[in-house]
């Protein structure tokens, strides 16, 4: 008869996924690629493309982001096509799997998120 262990604390891997370690790959020349950013703890990758389009997938193969970030050879355009955008595997995440906010809000606009307070006089 096998038994199941319930614990009361996270999992181990539960606690890692808890924080977000994106990585930006260093620059190389992509007609199509702005940035690339990818976290191989969490297998997600972040994706601007020069048009201003941002995208994060999630499940990306842990294998092809260790390999896009020792490997200087590959080309960030095919890397997107082939692990990002035809892959069977990768999927974009939406706002509740990732926290788009954390890249597209501009610094001047979280300040004006926050309350503002006037001086007072007496």
């Amino acid at each position: 008869m096998l038994t199941r262990r319930i614990h009361k604390f996270p999992s181990t891997l539960t606690i890692y996924s808890m924080f977000s370690m994106l990585i930006t790959v260093p620059n190389r020349t992509s007609t199509a690629i702005e940035e690339l950013k990818v976290d191989a703890l969490n297998s997600t990758a972040y994706v601007t493309f020069l048009n201003g389009n941002s995208y994060a997938y999630g499940n990306v193969s842990k294998r092809a982001i260790a390999n896009v970030l020792f490997n200087p050879d590959v080309s960030l355009g095919f890397w997107v096509n082939n692990n990002l955008l035809q892959s069977e595997r990768a999927t974009i995440l939406n706002g509740d799997e990732f926290d788009y906010k954390q890249f597209t809000v501009t610094p001047y606009l979280k300040e004006l998120e926050t309350e503002v307070k006037l001086p007072e006089f007496a």
